[in-house]
């Protein structure tokens, strides 16, 4: 199979590929989720290291498990993990072997069973990501919106039949290389293509064209203050209950702040009066479906002032916290208003 020939002299080399392992291979494919490869590799080597097997995932905390994820996103992953290493531990440790069973597990798809399933277990099915659907779509012209539910039935037949019924993972993992490096989107190299002498895309001279697909929605963009409460050499932070960042710590968020003197208000009505307010910076971060367009507040409060529910920690209390990437710049600013505050205070006694 020409495939299967150009795979085995071009395959890309991870610390996730050659295991059948199927712990290994569903945490990877767990990461491997909106996550860039090259990024992912390094997270999972760490995360091994401190879960080796489904067991020790089980018998974690959450935290810890955040924590670890920290910086990879989209943490409902995390969580998901967390919670099928779970079941898989209640049933001794033994993962399921198909796809459709794999499916049943918290925070694995269709794309991710197949994966783990053709991979782990070399069961003959496809592992549809857009990779898979960019290579088949171009490979056979379905020159229709790949997004509508039949489309995407047939494009799943298509790939169904390219599986062998031995080497079915090396095949997935072949038209994910090929997708990622050589049939890519707007600008494919079919020059240097295996399949270019079946492609009908090739053939008809356009294969750029495809797939298609509908123009996604722009982002909302939500004004945000986040508010570093400073008492002392402490600064005050929760954990986020919201479907979004579940889990992880945050700074006081308010949404949708006006002015400096409707966070103040806003302030006011969570019982806090800060004794000195100003703001210190600012940041923006990009989610799927919300952009955060952030002012980033000093608000030094007296004792016994701060809203209901949270934490004070110092420097070093952060770093043992799980925060999100959205807390990046807000949390170095911190950092520094703290260290900041500690050399002024160390003048001031000599």
């Amino acid at each position: 199979m020409d495939l299967l020939g150009w795979y085995d002299q071009n395959r890309r080399v991870f610390a996730f590929r050659g295991t059948r392992d199927p712990y290994r291979v569903w945490v990877s494919e767990i990461m491997l989720q909106q996550t860039r490869t090259e990024t992912a590799e390094g997270y999972y080597i760490r995360f091994l290291e401190l879960f080796p097997d489904v067991s020790a995932l089980a018998r974690a905390p959450e935290e810890q498990v955040l924590k670890a994820w920290e910086g990879l996103g989209y943490y409902s992953r995390a969580r998901n993990l967390h919670k099928a290493a779970k079941i898989v531990a209640e049933r001794g440790g033994v993962f399921p072997h198909t796809a459709a069973e794999l499916a049943a597990l918290p925070g694995i798809g269709p794309y991710t069973a197949a994966a783990i399933a053709s991979i782990a277990f070399d069961e003959p099915v496809p592992a549809m990501d857009g990779n898979l659907s960019r290579v088949l779509s171009r490979l056979h012209l379905v020159d229709e919106d790949i997004t509508v539910p039949s489309v995407r039935r047939r494009l799943y037949e298509l790939g169904r039949a390219l599986m062998p019924e031995r080497r079915a993972s090396d095949v997935n993992q072949a038209l994910m290389d090929l997708g990622a490096t050589i049939c890519l989107p707007g600008t494919p190299d079919c020059p240097a293509c295996p399949l270019r002498r079946h492609c009908r895309a090739f053939a008809e001279g356009e294969p750029e064209a495809l797939p298609l697909m509908p123009q996604k929605k722009p982002p909302k963009e939500v004004p945000l203050a986040v508010v570093l409460l400073r008492r002392g050499g402490s600064i005050f932070v929760t954990r986020r209950n919201e479907a979004l960042l579940k889990g992880l710590y945050v700074y006081l968020l308010i949404e949708n702040a006006q002015s400096p003197e409707d966070v103040l208000k806003r302030l006011k009505a969570l019982g806090v009066r800060p004794a000195a307010f100003k703001e210190i910076g600012q940041a923006r971060h990009v989610f799927t479906h919300r952009v955060w367009q952030m002012r980033i507040y000093l608000a030094d409060v007296p004792d016994g002032e701060a809203p209901a529910e949270g934490l004070w920690v110092s420097a070093e209390g952060m770093d043992a916290l799980p925060f999100p990437t959205a807390m990046r710049a807000a949390k170095a600013l911190a950092k520094e208003q703290l260290q900041g505050q500690r050399i002024g205070a160390q003048k001031r006694s000599e």
